[in-house]
């Protein structure tokens, strides 16, 4: 309700000055609340959260992405020594020149078939490193199944380079440290996620 003032000043003028005590008031409430919130926010336990590496990506971790980087990299490994195997298993006739056993069409068969084989293992390793990190569904299960798979083949040629005639240890313990390798990322990629 408007009040005329004693001087002769109008209505509104003293609406507005009304209006500016009110202003004021509920400023100095506001500013009331937004301490009382701020000291609410500062006083409340942090919430720890979770930091990964900066290089790995948060749906497969830090364990996770070590497993699938050796996984690419053994993959392609394997597939260069794939190649070189079946190249060697095709050339073998070669090397014996105008002497040649009469059965050495067979005798680089077993070479091509395993580099054909090391290969096609290597090439699924690199391709089931890279659908974990694409989040493909049901990625880590085919990588921790095919590096499984490599473990177990690594661990069968440690034996049979050991075994057969004088053995070769760098061989050897390259194909230990490659089944270590492999059993290791096998059990983190057959863990959930988290």
């Amino acid at each position: 309700m408007p009040i005329d003032a004693p001087d002769g000043a109008s209505s509104v003028r003293q609406e507005a000055l009304h209006r500016v005590v009110t202003t004021k008031k509920a400023t100095s409430v506001e500013r009331g609340s937004r301490t009382r919130s701020t000291r609410a926010a500062a006083s409340a336990p942090a919430r720890p959260r979770h930091r990964g590496h900066s290089l790995a990506p948060e749906h497969i971790g830090e364990a996770g992405s070590a497993a699938v980087l050796a996984l690419a990299v053994l993959g392609l490994a394997l597939f260069i020594a794939g190649i070189a195997m079946l190249v060697f298993g095709l050339t073998t006739a070669s090397r014996f020149g105008s002497n040649a056993p009469p059965n050495v069409g067979q005798l680089g068969f077993g070479q091509v078939l395993g580099g054909i084989g090391i290969g096609a293992l290597g090439v699924g390793l690199v391709g089931a490193a890279l659908a974990v990190l694409a989040d493909v569904r049901g990625s880590r299960r085919a990588a921790a199944v095919l590096s499984a798979l490599a473990a177990v083949l690594s661990a069968i040629g440690v034996l049979r380079v050991m075994t057969e005639g004088t053995g070769d240890p760098v061989l050897g313990a390259s194909l230990a440290v490659a089944t270590i390798v492999f059993g290791a990322a096998a059990v983190i990629l057959a863990r959930p996620p988290g």
